[in-house]
């Protein structure tokens, strides 16, 4: 059976791999052997395609089932030793024809084996039933026979089938394709999983802020078979790829069929229902899915601190969990559905989750991870290797996909929270090389002398990239944090809600004290990441601003120090109720020109009607108090007077008690009468204020 080489061969980061075989030949079959493991991505995208001559009449395969399990179901079973007995045991029953050493044959059919007592058999004889006297039984020594013709087509097919099945190897799966007779020109793709190739660069500095950018694509040959003069495409594309077994066949169970009319099994079979479970099963992976990709993406630091794109993130988990309530709830529902009056569904709400026009087709988690690509057209991320490629089985080889030459700036750029005390060499390049730098090392060299190694970012056409490679000894960065200050930025007044907007600032300032020891004069680039919360304050104007940094330039002269201070404002907004301002806080706030000239005068003529509250208040609590000393007193004298007899002294006190108790009773109307006046004034100054209020938002 014909055999084709590769001729083409595309490999994908996802760790799959397009083989395309090609090649001229005569026969009517060409074997297409794979791993077991890999054989239902062969069978779902095997291409066929025969260019001359003759036609493609189908493919055969191996059915996936288990070696010692085929040999034990056949009726031909040898073993490694005595497999002349076992073979004459496993043939009882059908004719044949036993060669003699001394050139005689007998025809008949056999009926056994008698076997000796020794363990090789030597001994044993053949019991043969003739075929022209089927009543007579001869028998014949094993060792005097020198051959066995197999008269019996099945007893032909079960020993041929047996040493077929001895010769399958377990760990691969032959695909046969079969022709028509004649001439073929043919073509074969199919996909299989593959590793992953991996990419590593060199940057040759030639001089004059020049270097050749070198990039080696890296695979492995894992197939059983050498690549000769294979053409070679590595690409960075993002196909959807799945596993779906075609390989392994299955008996689909049937439903049962029940007396009940109204059973579910009587319904099972309707296409709306069966695809509405397969479909609900599926939504109930899919919000798994979701919650696992959207984690993943929190835990990774993608967004920082939280932001409005975490807080969409946080929802989407909510609702996706939501989901999974209700697809199981939906599930349990359709259970339920029979078929009513004129053979409508009731309960048919639940036929709603069919798989829709894309199908039952679902991301993996890995997909949730946002990709940010310049220029992502498909030529940027195919790489074509120009020379034919060689690789012996079971080895790697690096192959040339980028090389040219491409123009850097080199810079000195101080990070504190990547790397304190020193700052670091960078290398600044934009990418002119036409294609999208997948990510990799990357060794930098400077005509022939090596400085050191970095990392290359996943980079579109013209983006920008800076390479950190060294740290620079020559500098030391020590940072100093200053005292924090605040204050009162602003405030404005919302006449709708009836409240001070009040936004306090908080500034914390660090200053960077930059000493070299170089003797040159260097330009220092200070880098802070940009703040989650506020905002740089009362700084010059920055170098650059890109990727969430901020960088600052500071001209450091030859053996020399300088300093740089970078503030961060922050700014938080409050909502107060003036009416718990104290008269000194408005002051405080007229003085710093927070608040306007007319609304302090506002502010005044409603400390005024405060002011006349509070007399009244003060004036209220001593007359309530007077008020209640003359209520005990009042008790006190009644007390008094009714202890007294009819005495003429006692008569006389009784009468002094009587004037007091008056002269009491006077001044407790008069208290009161004062109290009431004091209650409506106060109501009255009451509304003054809320008047008094209302004005100062006007």
């Amino acid at each position: 059976m014909s055999h084709l080489p590769i001729r083409k061969l595309t490999l994908y980061k996802q760790g799959i791999g397009y083989f395309e075989r090609q090649g001229q030949f005569e026969g009517t079959a060409v074997s297409l052997v794979v791993p077991r493991e890999n054989i239902n991505d062969t069978l779902k995208s095997l291409h066929v395609i025969n260019k001359q001559g003759g036609r493609v009449l189908g493919v055969d395969y191996e059915t996936p089932t288990d070696k010692n399990t085929l040999l034990d179901d056949l009726p031909i079973k040898l073993k490694n030793r005595s497999s002349m007995v076992d073979l004459l045991v496993s043939l009882r029953g059908s004719l044949i024809m036993l060669q003699l050493k001394n050139d005689d044959s007998k025809t008949g059919r056999l009926i056994g084996v008698e076997s000796s007592l020794d363990s090789e058999g030597q001994n044993s004889s053949v019991l043969l039933q003739r075929e022209e006297t089927p009543s007579q039984i001869d028998i014949y020594p094993i060792d005097q026979l020198s051959g066995i013709s197999l008269k019996d087509n099945r007893a032909q097919a079960d020993v041929n089938f047996f040493l077929d099945m001895s010769q399958m190897e377990q760990s691969k799966t032959a695909v046969s394709i079969q022709l028509s007779e004649g001439s073929h020109d043919l073509e074969i793709a199919y996909l299989a999983p593959s590793p992953t190739w991996r990419v590593g660069y060199q940057l040759s500095c030639t001089g004059d802020n020049e270097a050749v950018l070198t990039g080696w694509g890296i695979f492995e040959n894992i197939l059983e078979e050498d690549l000769e003069d294979v053409s070679l495409t590595l690409k960075s594309g993002r196909p959807i790829t799945f596993e779906y077994n075609l390989y392994e066949s299955y008996l689909p169970t049937r439903p049962q069929v029940s007396d009940d009319p109204t059973a579910f099994e009587e319904i099972s079979q309707n296409p709306l229902i069966a695809e509405s479970l397969t479909t609900i099963s599926h939504e109930i992976r899919t919000p798994i899915s979701a919650i696992t990709g959207y984690a993943e993406i929190l835990l990774r630091g993608m967004y920082g601190d939280m932001t409005k794109e975490q807080q969409e993130s946080v929802e989407m988990i909510q609702k996706s969990s939501q989901k999974v309530s209700e697809a199981v709830g939906n599930l349990l529902g359709i259970s339920k559905v029979k078929i009513g009056r004129g053979g409508r569904f009731e309960g048919d709400r639940f036929l709603k989750h069919q798989s829709g026009p894309l199908g039952d087709l679902k991301a993996s988690s890995a997909y949730f991870m946002p990709m940010l690509i310049g220029n992502a057209e498909p030529e940027y991320l195919t790489y074509d290797v120009e020379t034919a490629v060689s690789v012996r089985r079971k080895q790697s080889a690096m192959v040339p996909i980028v090389q040219k030459t491409v123009h850097f700036k080199e810079l000195c750029v101080y990070n504190g929270d990547k790397m304190p005390n020193h700052p670091l060499r960078v290398w600044h390049f934009e990418n002119s090389t036409g294609k999208a730098l997948e990510q990799g090392p990357v060794t930098l060299v400077n005509q022939g002398t090596y400085l050191g190694e970095g990392l290359i970012r996943f980079t579109g056409v013209d983006d920008s990239l800076q390479i950190p490679y060294a740290l620079e000894f020559g500098i030391v960065v020590s940072e100093k944090a200053e005292k924090v200050t605040s204050g009162t930025l602003e405030i404005t007044f919302d006449k709708e809600k009836q409240r001070a907007i009040v936004k306090r600032f908080t500034i914390h300032s660090t200053t960077h004290i930059a000493t070299s020891h170089i003797k040159k004069e260097i330009e220092l680039l200070i880098e802070r990441r940009d703040p989650n919360y506020g905002e740089f304050f009362e700084m010059p104007k920055p170098s650059t601003e890109e990727k969430g940094h901020t960088r600052w330039s500071l001209i450091i002269p030859g053996n020399q120090e300088e300093t740089f201070t970078i503030k961060i404002r922050t700014i938080q907004e409050n909502d107060v109720d003036i009416s718990t301002w104290k008269e000194e806080t408005v002051q405080k706030h007229h003085k710093k020109k927070l608040i306007s000239d007319n609304r302090y005068e506002k502010f005044k003529a409603y400390f005024d009607e405060v002011s006349k509250a509070n007399k009244l208040v003060e004036e209220n609590s001593t007359l309530q108090n007077e008020h209640l000393l003359l209520l005990n007193r009042q008790q006190q004298l009644r007390e008094n007077l009714g202890a007294l007899g009819e005495s003429k002294r006692e008569k006389v006190i009784r009468n002094q008690i009587l004037d007091d108790l008056e002269i009491s009773e006077n001044r407790r109307r008069e208290l009161e009468t004062m109290l009431e006046q004091i209650n409506e004034d106060l109501k009255t100054i009451q509304n003054n204020q809320d008047k008094k209020i209302e004005n100062i938002f006007d």
